[in-house]
Parts: C-alpha cells; sequence; structure tokens
C-alpha cells in the first residue's frame, strides 16, 4: 500500500539542514504522552529535532473540540513560522486533526512560503479510507469524516478497531463527533454557541447520515467499538504495544535517508 502520492519526484540528495518535527497532542494531553512519546523515541536523532506545539488540547471543559483544533491549528502555524528549518507536521489523536487540517491548508495553496515537507498522523479522526501504514487496510475512516492531504507526503498510522480514525461507514458513534464538536461546559453562552453550530451543520448537510436505513447494520458494532475505545485501549496503548507509532517514525526515517521526501 502506497502512504502517499506525491508525484513520485525522489530527490538527488538530502537538503543538509535538520529537520523539525513538530508534534501536536492528543486531548487532555498537549504535552504528550506515551503514544507521542513512542513516535518521537523511534525519529532518527541525526536528522529529525522533535518538539511538542503548546495549544488547549480540550474537549468541552473550558472550551469546545472545535475551538481547541482552531486554537491548535493557529499555534502550529506560529510554530511553523517560528522554525529555520524544513518542517514535519505531526500529531495524534485531536492533535492529528491540527496537524493534518493545517498541512492540508498548505498542500492547497495556503499559507505560502511554509517548508512544510510532510505530515506523520496517528489516530487521525479526519483519516481518508484507504490511507494507512503497511500492509493490513485498518477499514472505516476518521470519526469525524475523511480530509484528503493533496501536496504533501502524507502518513497514517491507524490501529484496526480504533472507532477515532477507523470507523466503519454509518456508525452511530459518528453523531456523538458531529453532536459533540461545539460542546462546551464553559458557560451558558457556550451551549448556546454549540446549538447554533448544530444548525448550521444540519443546514449545509454536514451531519453524517447514521440514521439512514443504509446504516442501520452498524448499530450492533457500535457497542463494540465503543468498547474498543472505552476498554480495550484501541486509540492509546495498541499504538504503543502494537508498534503502530513506532512503524510510523520508521516510515520518516526511512524516507528522508532514501530523498523521497
Amino acid at each position: 500500500m502506497s502512504l502517499w502520492s506525491p508525484k513520485d519526484r525522489p530527490r538527488p540528495s538530502r537538503d543538509p539542514r535538520p529537520i523539525d518535527v513538530l508534534v501536536v497532542g492528543g486531548t487532555w494531553n498537549p504535552g504528550g504522552d506515551g503514544v507521542t512519546g513512542a513516535f518521537v523515541d523511534a525519529l532518527n536523532k541525526s536528522i529529525f529535532t522533535a518538539r511538542m506545539v503548546p495549544y488547549p488540547a480540550d474537549y468541552g471543559t473550558t472550551m469546545s473540540y472545535a475551538r481547541s483544533v482552531a486554537e491548535g491549528k493557529r499555534a502550529l502555524l506560529a510554530a511553523v513560522d517560528r522554525s529555520p528549518n524544513p518542517v514535519v507536521l505531526a500529531g495524534y489523536s485531536q492533535g492529528a486533526a491540527v496537524a493534518g487540517d493545517l498541512a492540508a491548508e498548505i498542500g492547497r495553496g495556503e499559507h505560502p512560503g511554509r517548508e512544510v515537507i510532510a505530515c506523520a498522523l496517528i489516530a487521525d479522526p479526519r483519516r481518508p479510507a484507504g490511507h494507512y501504514l503497511g500492509d493490513t487496510d485498518p477499514g472505516g475512516y476518521g470519526v469525524v469524516g475523511e480530509r484528503p492531504i493533496d501536496g504533501i507526503p502524507a502518513y497514517w498510522a491507524a490501529a484496526p478497531g480504533d472507532p477515532i480514525t477507523a470507523l466503519p461507514a454509518g456508525n452511530p458513534l459518528r453523531t456523538i463527533a458531529d453532536l459533540s464538536a461545539f460542546f462546551s461546559f464553559a458557560n451558558a453562552n457556550a451551549a448556546v454557541t454549540w446549538g447554533k453550530e448544530m444548525l448550521n451543520a444540519a443546514a449545509r448537510n454536514q451531519l453524517q447520515r447514521w440514521w439512514s436505513p443504509a446504516n442501520w447494520r452498524s448499530w450492533a458494532g457500535a457497542v463494540a467499538y465503543a468498547r474498543g475505545y472505552l476498554f480495550d485501549g484501541r486509540h492509546t496503548d495498541d499504538y504503543v504495544r502494537c508498534g503502530h507509532a513506532r512503524a510510523l517514525a520508521q516510515a520518516l526515517n526511512r524516507d528522508v535517508a532514501e530523498g523521497r521526501i
């Protein structure tokens, strides 16, 4: 399985400058955790310099998930601007949404002049179907939908059974992502904002069609995927235990050494 389709242009020799890997942590772990640690530890230190990018990493306590992602994108773009070297954008879970969204924008020609050479995403909630690391398709796609990344080499690590990044189409867990993205416990105004955003999403036909009869078959699977998330470590431990985070770093090590990125 090809990890990316960059119009295969191998470089004659690697840029001698170090490469900065800007890592965005998952929800409630802006400073990193075992998953991001396993990824960073496996990077070739003679090529890459990794650092975490602080951002809210919240999901409804002081701000909504959607606002946290937006704040994360601003923080990540500022970190890119501060870097004197080529940059790889990396992230885990909510951080993968941040890094992937910014990579997609840069790949479309937004934010010109930034030297972003690749992105590496772990448990991306917006992973497109059919994009994965290794030989085994984990199935499904991101819980909040699909976001392609063009123009920049993109790598996705996705554990089978992880409902955040490999959820089957039509699974009812998708509606939780739709309904909770703008929700916050912060104050009464936050609840009003959530209601308005839900109406806007419905008007734009952006809510995923979990209610469609064609998707009812997925109701039984919702419990299994929820258990995988809550109890079985599909979204957390599997990325370390099964080596997905390490394999992602090794793919970067290899492709940079071979001049592919």
